[in-house]
This record gives structure tokens, sequence and C-alpha cells, in this order.
């Protein structure tokens, strides 16, 4: 069995603001949250699975490089798909990739800690790869 653990982020999709798909589409580069955080890296993006609707709901999408956390600035609102607020931290995305096809990250109600960046193991019969999604 091949060891293959990343750490993830959960963004949901909304019914007019699909969060989650925008990053994994490339239309949203710019993740904002209250909170710093310290990681930079890899970093799975999934999909809520109880707030969320569509068909991402429940599946982790793509992977991409969080490379830089500093705070949201006003010219932010077009990468982000949010309206600038000052009091929010900007993280940077970059380097896009994808999996052969979306797979459940959690058969279960995530809560808690799943809230903010967790541990997320890649099922082996996942490849990953450069392309645009392949669905």
């Amino acid at each position: 069995m091949n060891d293959r653990i990343y750490k993830a982020l959960i963004l949901n999709d909304y019914k007019d603001a699909p969060y989650a798909d925008w990053v994994m589409r490339r239309q949203k580069t710019i993740e904002t949250r209250y909170r710093r955080t310290a990681y930079r890296g890899d970093l799975v993006i999934c999909c809520g699975k109880t707030n969320s609707v569509g068909p991402n709901a429940g599946k982790a999408l793509c992977i991409v490089n969080l490379y830089t956390v500093r705070p949201m600035e006003p010219g932010d609102s077009e990468a982000a798909r949010v309206i600038y607020q000052p009091h929010r931290f900007a993280w940077l995305l970059k380097d896009w990739r994808y999996f052969t096809m979306p797979f459940e990250f959690a058969p279960h109600k995530v809560r808690g800690t799943w809230q903010g960046i967790f541990d997320l193991r890649i099922p082996d019969r996942i490849n990953i790869h450069d392309n645009q999604p392949p669905f």
C-alpha cells in the first residue's frame, strides 16, 4: 500500500458561490480565511458534504500549492471571488494538479478540526497529473 498523506482543506459549493469548484477550475486563486496558517505546500481542495450542493459535495477535487498567506488587500476581491474584508487573510494558491477522478474524502459528516487544514490519504487507485480536470 502506497502511503500518500497530504494536507487538505474543505471549501463549500453553495448555489451561487461554488467555491471548491471555482478553485478546481482555477477561477478562484485566493482563498480567504479569518486565520493565518503557518503551513505552506501542497493542499488538497475538498468540497464539503453537508453544506454543499452539486456533484462535488463530499469529494476531493484537486491539489494546489499554498505558497503565501498575507492580509487580504482590496485588490484581492476578483481572484478571491469575495468582497474585500480587512480582517481576513488571503491564502494564495498556484500549481494546480488533478486526480484521475474525484473521490469521497470522508464517508461520514465532518466536524471540528476538519474545518481547518487536516491530513488526507489519497487512495492507491487515484493518480495525480498536471492536466485540466478530466471530469
